[in-house]
């Protein structure tokens, strides 16, 4: 038996912690630009807050919600090949664990825009910029994962659905990673 201990994407026991993995990685990443967000927008409320640069326009808050939007498809594009051909694998502890990373991988990317338009809206204190923020996060929040959320992703059949909501640790069927 191999002493390599298992890597974040790995080793978990039973289904429940491979979400609970996946939603501290979601969680961690929806939640990065929210403090700065309420903190700025209710000093600019306060008035305690002077712009940094001359607000961008409405065209340029227009451009970087198309590219929030551009980005969120691709990624949801990419996403879907990559559901593809976990859905082909018969262990559901392995399809688990790539899903896992697919996931973790579509994540990332969602997280970034609204870091950008949070910085963008603290540079500018412009209102359109703050409804854009608003937006990439609603963007993000769509990819909440949740138990039945990686059901319906992962298309499982009748038995391994049941594994997953009874959280049927593996060693207790006949699945191995």
């Amino acid at each position: 038996m191999s002493d390599r201990k298992p890597t974040f994407f790995e080793g978990f026991k039973d289904p429940f912690e491979m979400v609970n993995k996946l939603r501290i990685v979601f969680y961690s990443l929806a939640s990065l630009s929210v403090p700065f967000f309420t903190i700025w927008y209710l000093q600019n409320k306060n008035e305690e807050l002077e712009t940094i640069i001359e607000p961008l326009g409405k065209v340029f808050s227009g451009i970087v919600a198309a590219i929030a939007v551009a980005v969120a498809a691709v990624v949801y594009l990419q996403y879907q090949k990559k559901l593809k051909s976990i859905r082909k694998e018969d262990s559901l502890p392995y399809r688990l664990t790539m899903l896992l990373k697919a996931q973790c991988f579509k994540f990332i990317p969602l997280a970034v825009a609204p870091v950008i338009t949070v910085v963008l809206y603290r540079l500018t204190l412009e209102p359109l910029m703050m409804g854009v923020y608003l937006f990439s996060l609603i963007l993000l929040a769509m990819s909440n994962p949740t138990v039945h959320t990686v059901i319906s992703d992962l298309r499982l059949n009748k038995r391994d659905k049941e594994i997953m909501l009874q959280n049927i640790p593996f060693e207790e069927t006949d699945m191995k990673l």
